[in-house]
């Protein structure tokens, strides 16, 4: 250990200081820890709402929709599947059926979207989402099969394997002509984004759905999936080069932008602010080290005295102030990682649905956050340490000696 290390680290020891100094490099450590562990906390927080959001609202849309111009239904064609699945970036690609209809149970009735989709090429991630029941669209004993969101459940109060009637409505001058389908309730789902999309989404087979719009052989479009979601919109230009028109191709991001730039503009303003923490723990390191400076002028004066440079005297206190960061920076990211762990297995805190669109606080642990922000919190306490280590080694020895 050099001699700068030795006075650095002895200085920093509880019983060499005085009650006051004491309680002041707790706060300039404390300061730094919070400020950390606030920012760490922040951006595990706001990476787990993006990927929480993405991987809803892939799983109802998939990552491309190609959709038909105007909201039209087109005649389902092989061909033009074949040819989606057959482009670059393209890991499936599967038609759907989406539209308005009502659900009328014994009690109630209530609006909502139904989406049929081809079993045979389901690109849905709802199955990962049942809660209940299981994930079946395919009719079971010649009675067609539906899945039904958690919210919408409790609201209509239905459980599996009771019925409902889907009713398409196309024209509401004539409801009673409109085309009735009993539905058994296969499953039930539940995203999280229960106002958004759990409280008005139900999937059925693609033909049951046909059969509930008086629509046969007819479809809203294809959802397709790609490899690399990084490259989604440079693919979506690809379908429309290819596909062409009726199709109108629109990624998740462009289909729900106002989610994402929700999102985004949290990104860029939470942290500054919550930031603005490990900035103010600057000042408190600069304010312990100037009393440090204050309290052991006569030690620097008899330093200076027998010998030890201004080179020294500096490297002492910019080690203090480096001390500092280190001890706050890390105690911080163990802070933040037990927080964050805790959340991510027990989920002790819970959010409204119909205002953040999940039931809990999302978490994402990234060890480049941790990293970065520890990184970022040695780095400021180790500049802030320069100003109070310039002052230190400008000391004159013999005023030092004299101080009181």
């Amino acid at each position: 250990m050099s001699f700068e290390s030795f006075i650095a680290l002895r200085y920093l020891r509880k019983r060499n200081l005085s009650r006051f100094l004491s309680f002041m490099t707790t706060v300039a450590i404390g300061s730094v820890a919070v400020g950390t562990a606030a920012l760490i906390i922040t951006y595990t927080i706001l990476d787990g709402f993006e990927r929480e959001l993405r991987s809803n609202l892939i799983g109802f849309s998939a990552h491309i929709r190609v959709g038909v111009f105007r909201s039209d239904v087109v005649a389902g064609d092989a061909s033009v599947q074949k040819q989606l699945e057959g482009l670059d970036n393209v890991r499936g690609a599967g038609p759907f059926l989406e539209r308005e209809a009502m659900v009328i149970t014994r009690d109630d009735i209530e609006g909502v979207r139904v989406k049929g989709i081809d079993s045979s090429a389901d690109l849905s991630r709802i199955r990962d989402k049942i809660v209940d029941g299981v994930y079946n669209l395919n009719p079971v004993d010649g009675r067609p099969s539906i899945i039904i969101g958690k919210r919408l459940a409790d609201k209509l109060n239905i459980h599996v394997g009771d019925r409902m009637l889907l009713l398409g409505v196309t024209d509401f001058s004539n409801l009673a002509a409109a085309p009735k389908v009993q539905c058994v309730i296969r499953g039930i789902y539940e995203t999280g984004m229960a106002e958004y999309l759990d409280d008005i989404y139900v999937f059925t087979a693609l033909e049951t759905a046909q059969r509930v719009f008086a629509l046969p052989g007819r479809i809203s479009g294809y959802d397709v999936l790609c490899d690399d979601v990084g490259r989604v919109e440079e693919t979506v230009d690809l379908i429309q080069a290819r596909v062409g028109y009726p199709y109108d191709p629109r990624s998740v991001f462009q289909l729900y932008n106002h989610l994402f730039v929700w999102i985004d503009l949290q990104q860029q303003l939470i942290p500054i602010v919550v930031g603005s923490l490990i900035v103010i723990s600057v000042f408190n390191v600069i304010a312990t080290l100037l009393l440090f400076v204050i309290e052991k002028t006569q030690y620097i004066g008899i330093m200076l005295a027998m010998g030890a440079s201004r080179r020294h005297v500096r490297r002492i206190f910019v080690l203090q102030g480096l001390a500092i960061g280190v001890i706050g920076s890390l105690l911080g990211a163990f802070i933040a990682f037990t927080f964050s762990f805790a959340q991510q297995e027990l989920r002790f805190f819970s959010l409204p649905q119909d205002v953040y669109f999940m039931t809990t606080v999302p978490i994402h642990m990234s060890i480049e956050v941790f990293a970065g922000v520890v990184f970022a919190g040695i780095l400021l306490a180790f500049v802030s340490s320069f100003v109070p280590a310039w002052l230190a080694a400008r000391l004159n020895p013999i005023r030092s000696i004299r101080f009181h």
